[in-house]
C-alpha cells in the first residue's frame, strides 16, 4: 500500500483549485478604471473585475471553500515554524487570495490580457509550492500508523499491521484518547467480551512499557517502533470544525498534531469507523481498515 504525506496531498488538492480559478477568470469581464480628468489622483489598479453572475459567484464560492480548508491545514502544519517561514506562507496566501476574491480594486497584476492574467494567477499559486516542499522534507519520512480503539480491540499485535504499512518498518502510535477509552472500556462496558479484550490490550501495552519508554519508542518484532503520545491535542490550535467533546474529533486533532511535528511522515489513521473515516478525509488524513 502506497502512502503519501499531508503536504503531498495538499499539493494534489491545490492543483484543481488553481485550474478551476483560471477557468473562472476567463469568463469574468474585465473593466478599465475610469480616472477622469480632474486633479484627484486615484490610487487603484488600471483594471478591475466586473460583476459576477450567480453562476460565477457559486463557482467562486466552491473554490474558496476548498482553498480555505487547505489554508487552514497549512496553518496547522506550520505551527511553531520560524517567523520568516510563517510570514512567507502568509504572503503567498495573501497574494493568491487577491486572485481568488475577484475584488474590484486590489489586484495590481490584473490586465486586459486574459492569457497574461492566467500566467500571473498561476505564478501567485506557485509561491505556495516552496512551503509545501519544505514541509515534505521536514521530519521523519517513514510510515506512522495510528490505530483507533476498535482497531486495537480487533488486532492488538503491531506485526499484523505490516500489510497496512506496506513496509516491514514503521511506527505504531498510541494516542491518549485511545488509551483513555481502553481504560474506560475495561471497567464500564456492559459486554464481558469487550471488557476482556480491553484488558488484554492494556496488558500488552504495559508489557511494552516494561521494555522501555513508550514516549521514546520501544522496538517490537525487530523493526516496529511502538510509541505513545503523552498529551491530548490542543483543540484551540486545530481545525475550527473539530469539537473537543467528541472523541473522534480529538483523534483527528491528535493525528494533525503528529503531522505538524513530522510533516514529511506518511501518517495513516487505522479505523473501520465510517464517521471517523469521513472526518479524516476532510482533514486530508490517510486512512486504512484494520488488517
Amino acid at each position: 500500500m502506497h502512502h503519501t504525506s499531508t503536504a503531498t496531498r495538499i499539493k494534489a488538492r491545490l492543483s484543481p483549485v488553481v485550474d478551476g480559478l483560471a477557468e473562472l477568470t476567463k469568463t469574468v469581464s474585465i473593466r478599465r478604471m475610469e480616472r477622469g480628468s480632474g486633479l484627484v489622483v486615484y490610487l487603484a489598479p488600471d483594471y478591475y473585475w466586473g460583476e459576477l453572475s450567480a453562476e460565477q459567484r457559486a463557482a467562486q464560492l466552491s473554490l474558496k471553500r476548498d482553498y480555505d480548508a487547505l489554508s487552514e491545514l497549512l496553518a496547522i502544519l506550520t505551527c511553531g515554524a520560524p517567523k520568516a517561514f510563517v510570514e512567507q506562507l502568509q504572503d503567498a496566501d495573501k497574494e493568491f487570495r487577491i486572485w481568488l476574491e475577484l475584488g474590484h480594486s486590489n489586484n495590481w497584476s490584473l490586465s486586459s490580457n486574459r492569457a497574461t492574467n492566467e500566467v500571473e494567477l498561476r505564478a501567485a499559486a506557485r509561491k505556495l509550492e516552496p512551503i509545501l516542499d519544505v514541509l515534505d522534507k521536514t521530519g521523519n519520512s517513514k510510515v506512522m500508523l495510528v490505530p483507533d480503539t476498535n482497531s486495537l480491540l480487533a488486532v492488538a499485535d503491531p506485526a499484523k499491521y505490516r500489510s497496512v504499512a506496506g513496509n516491514s518498518s514503521f511506527t505504531f502510535m498510541l494516542l491518549p484518547t485511545v488509551l483513555g477509552e481502553l481504560d474506560r472500556l475495561k471497567v464500564e462496558h456492559r459486554n464481558d467480551d469487550v471488557r476482556e479484550k480491553a484488558k488484554k490490550v492494556i496488558t500488552r501495552i504495559k508489557g511494552w512499557r516494561k521494555q522501555g519508554s513508550l514516549m521514546s519508542g520501544v522496538t517490537v518484532d525487530r523493526s516496529i517502533t511502538v510509541r505513545a503520545a503523552h498529551s491530548e491535542p490542543d483543540m484551540k490550535a486545530t481545525l475550527s470544525w473539530l469539537d473537543a467533546n467528541i472523541q473522534d474529533d480529538r483523534i483527528v486533532a491528535s493525528v494533525l498534531a503528529l503531522q505538524s511535528e513530522q510533516p514529511s511522515a506518511c501518517i495513516v489513521l487505522v479505523t473501520g469507523d465510517i464517521n471517523l473515516q469521513n472526518k479524516a478525509d476532510a482533514a486530508l488524513i490517510a486512512t486504512a481498515e484494520v488488517p
